[in-house]
């Protein structure tokens, strides 16, 4: 079996760290600048999770860590987007606070019930994870359809609003969504084996989100002057 490194996974959560703190630091309106940061902080997040994954794939608390981390990408997003529109859309507003709530209930479920996740096994740059049946359902659908409707509410979004500004911000964030979820899903459609390697993939590829969000920063940066 080959040797997991972690050299890319360290180095991608420490740009994404750095690119947390700019935002955060950054002037502009925080209601846009803070959930971008955030986003920033569960990438980085989930790299340095899965090293400790990797560096012990026994210990199934650092991989149910990894997925509690993971877990709130899609309400963080669907947050972004609302605060973005100008006007914000409250139908996406919406959408965000349930997404919110199905993530506090599946990170419940993860830390209540020790057989979701089941084995972390680690390879090249790639962690997978075995879970159960009943988990792996619920949280492919909660998922990929927040992924799903945050694609579809930034473009929503763009339609709706007549500020430029504004429809620049929602398509740095779809763009970002895109560059991930589809090489994502071709990466998966292309190798069906071995199972369980999506989430690793989807966040390894989330470097391209965290480029597009950082366009995302520099213009807000800009424009508050």
């Amino acid at each position: 079996m080959p040797e997991y490194s972690p050299i890319f996974a360290v180095f991608t959560g420490i740009m994404e760290s750095l690119a947390a703190v700019f935002t955060f630091l950054s002037p502009g309106r925080k209601r846009i600048l803070y959930p971008a940061g955030l986003l920033f902080l569960l990438l980085a997040g989930y790299q340095f999770a899965e090293v400790a994954v990797c560096a012990n794939p026994d210990n199934l608390l650092l991989s149910r860590l990894a997925f509690f981390d993971i877990t709130w990408l899609p309400p963080v997003g669907l947050w972004l987007a609302y605060q973005a529109a100008s006007p914000p859309r409250r139908g996406i507003g919406m959408i965000s606070a349930v997404y919110f709530a199905a993530a506090a209930f599946l990170v419940t479920w993860i830390f209540l019930d020790p057989g979701c996740v089941t084995k972390s096994v680690c390879q090249l740059v790639i962690a997978r994870y075995q879970h159960s049946a009943p988990f792996e359902t619920v949280y492919g659908v909660f998922y990929q359809s927040g992924l799903m409707l945050l694609i579809f509410g930034t473009a929503a979004g763009m339609v709706s609003t007549a500020d430029a500004i504004s429809r620049k911000h929602l398509a740095n964030l779809q763009v970002g969504v895109l560059g991930f979820v589809l090489p994502s899903l071709y990466i998966r459609i292309l190798y069906s084996e071995p199972p369980g390697i999506l989430p690793s993939v989807m966040c390894h590829f989330a470097l391209l989100l965290a480029i597009s969000l950082l366009v995302l920063v520099v213009r807000e940066r800009r424009t508050s002057k």
